[in-house]
């Protein structure tokens, strides 16, 4: 739970925030630890509902941690102290979730907590990836060079994500403007043209075959279109919930990775992901297992990460991460494991890493900028079919009336 405080330090200054404690006790005592003569103590009041509904549409991307950790690197590099830095970063955020986890983090550390230990308390802002990184670095006493390192690795993480988000905005624009005029099309005009096709005396039977799907359809969507609304919502409801589980996940996970085109595509992704924040947490001097298991985490799929979880119980039993590796060839190509076979030969495994890495996000990179050009065909094609046979199933029957006069 959390109290707000009022306290005096050792200078007479005074200090005030929030501060995380499992009891008003236990705030006391993390108080008085970091020196400071409490004047005043209690139980802060629960956020609105206004305010929580608020934090949950305002999510934390990978630009806003990356502008976060850039700042937060350079004042470190100006010698400016911890606290001060973060009342800085504070004041100058506009994302409520961020400006509320770092404030925390700013009372925690006021209170006696390390900056790591206070960060691993919001996981939804800072990932495992990030705790460790700076808790490596708390412990060489390098936190500007670690928190710049952090900046430049989710400043191209939020490169290569706003680069796909982009390749897919045309084609899912196109996608739903099209359902909207299916729709439109099916419930408006194509109950009104059937009314004007069987009152011109054609017999129902002697319709087209799409022509008489697009009036049934019609015709049962405009008798029970609150049913279908509700039988759509309370599936997108049952699906996203299903897909937010274990089982939901694993599933997910599978029809990705055997899309024809996209799986390999993810599967390159994943690649340049995983070894990447391997390298990375290996030059931090995290421990190889626990480097596997952290990187496992941030990969993004759960094949993947269960995968990557059992290289790391292998390495822990003395096995090389080369030959567990290969012993998943669906997820990684011969030459993650030869490399990486080379890098432990030779002990230089970090650097050859951060070369398949650069390798893999080359061909990302490649593969992105390609996207576009990759979709427009195929859905040129595909919306082409569609349009076609909506045109003539209002065409061919407009035809068949002409022809009685």
């Amino acid at each position: 739970m959390k109290f707000s405080y009022s306290a005096k330090n050792d200078r007479g200054e005074l200090k005030s925030g929030l501060i995380d404690a499992f009891s008003e006790e236990a705030a006391i005592a993390m108080l008085q630890k970091a020196g400071l003569v409490i004047l005043k103590l209690e139980k802060s009041k629960e956020e609105t509902f206004a305010q929580k509904v608020s934090f949950g549409l305002n999510k934390i991307n990978l630009k806003t941690v990356a502008v976060f950790t850039r700042q937060l690197a350079t004042l470190f590099e100006a010698q400016v102290s911890i606290t001060e830095s973060l009342q800085t970063v504070v004041n100058q955020s506009d994302n409520p979730v961020l400006k509320n986890a770092l404030y925390q983090v700013y009372t925690d550390i006021e209170a006696g907590m390390s900056f790591s230990d206070s960060l691993s308390k919001h996981p939804y802002a800072f990932s495992s990836f990030y705790v460790n990184m700076i808790r490596a670095a708390e412990l060489t006493g390098r936190l500007d060079s670690a928190l710049a390192y952090l900046a430049d690795y989710y400043d191209a993480q939020a490169i290569i994500s706003s680069k796909i988000k982009n390749a897919m905005i045309y084609p899912v624009f196109l996608l739903g403007l099209f359902a909207v005029v299916i729709g439109i099309m099916v419930s408006v005009v194509i109950p009104q043209l059937g009314s004007v096709i069987l009152e011109s005396g054609i017999p129902f039977s002697e319709l087209p075959v799409m022509t008489r799907l697009l009036i049934s359809m019609g015709g049962f969507v405009q008798d029970h279109f609150l049913i279908i609304l509700a039988f759509i919502l309370g599936g997108i409801f049952i699906l996203y919930k299903y897909f937010s589980s274990e089982e939901g996940r694993m599933s997910l996970g599978t029809i990705l990775l055997g899309l024809p085109i996209f799986g390999s595509f993810l599967k390159r992704i994943f690649v340049s992901r995983f070894t990447e924040t391997f390298s990375v947490l290996l030059k931090g001097s995290i421990p190889v297992a626990q480097a596997l298991e952290i990187s496992a985490d941030v990969v993004g799929n759960p094949y993947y990460q269960e995968a990557i979880y059992n290289v790391a119980d292998g390495v822990r039993q003395g096995d090389n991460i080369s030959d567990l590796l290969q012993q998943y060839p669906d997820f990684f190509p011969p030459l993650v494991s030869q490399m990486i076979a080379v890098g432990e030969k030779t002990g230089k495994l970090e650097e050859l890493l951060s070369k398949v890495s650069k390798f893999y996000s080359r061909e990302v990179e490649s593969l992105v900028n390609n996207l576009t050009e990759i979709i427009q065909p195929v859905l040129i094609v595909f919306l082409g079919v569609l349009v076609g046979g909506l045109i003539a199933a209002v065409i061919l029957p407009i035809y068949q009336i002409a022809q009685q006069f």
